[in-house]
């Protein structure tokens, strides 16, 4: 996949069965222990694996024809372990370049981050400095991960926010999503950013024959800008 950057290494470990267990993160400085299961999923032709975790759930898809296909991992907002913005979706694109520069609303040319340019311009612009675009390194199991931060340059400043994007690449197709981690006007505010990475690392890829008890899959569709 010219052009984009991967993370380096690829865990080749594929699992198939239910689990349960107690993981432990870094969020902010502290030490958050949270209990967390597993359950299969298909979103759209991806069959996957995802931990419920931080108070929080992933649902399938609904209604079954949205298009993309995409399910929504929801979060608390309210409490002590309230999210920036609540939940996230997970959409199912086709892996090529196209699609997951698409699904990123990016990629990584010459050393650093490049975004769509304006309406008549240049179809890809770099990032602003000020924008600090930054790759962002998962813990990788049986796909490969590009992801990266952003942080808005315009609009409202209260409004600002630190938004992470990120692509699970697994042979033809890639999970994909965005999430807001950081209010910039907060300057002592919670960051996200690695309790979403925690949920995203529980994500394993399932192949071969789709067992009864999985959720209702969808045909992929391409991502509309």
């Amino acid at each position: 996949m010219r052009n984009l950057i991967f993370t380096i290494g690829i865990a080749g470990l594929i699992g198939v069965a239910a689990s349960t267990g107690i993981t432990r993160a870094q969020t902010s400085g502290q030490d958050v222990t949270t209990q967390r299961t597993s359950q299969e999923y298909a979103v759209g032709p991806c069959r996957f694996r995802i931990a419920n975790m931080f108070g929080g759930e992933f649902r399938e898809p609904y209604p079954a024809e949205a298009s993309p296909p995409q399910g929504t991992y929801y979060l608390p907002v309210t409490g002590p372990s309230s999210f920036r913005a609540g939940g996230f979706s997970l959409f199912c694109v086709s892996a090529k370049e196209e699609r997951i520069t698409s699904a990123l609303n990016g990629k990584y040319v010459d050393g650093r981050w490049w975004t769509y340019g304006p309406i008549n311009g240049p179809e890809f612009v770099p990032y602003e400095r000020q924008a600090k675009a930054q790759t962002i390194l998962l813990k990788e199991r049986n796909w490969t991960a590009i992801a990266y931060t952003e942080d808005a340059t315009t609009g409202e400043e209260r409004k600002r926010a630190r938004v992470f994007h990120f692509c699970l690449v697994h042979e033809l197709y890639a999970l994909c999503g965005y999430k807001t981690v950081k209010w910039l006007s907060e300057r002592k505010g919670r960051n996200d950013l690695d309790r979403v990475k925690a949920i995203l690392e529980t994500v394993e890829f399932v192949d071969g024959p789709e067992p009864t008890d999985v959720s209702p899959a969808s045909a992929v569709a391409p991502v509309n800008k």
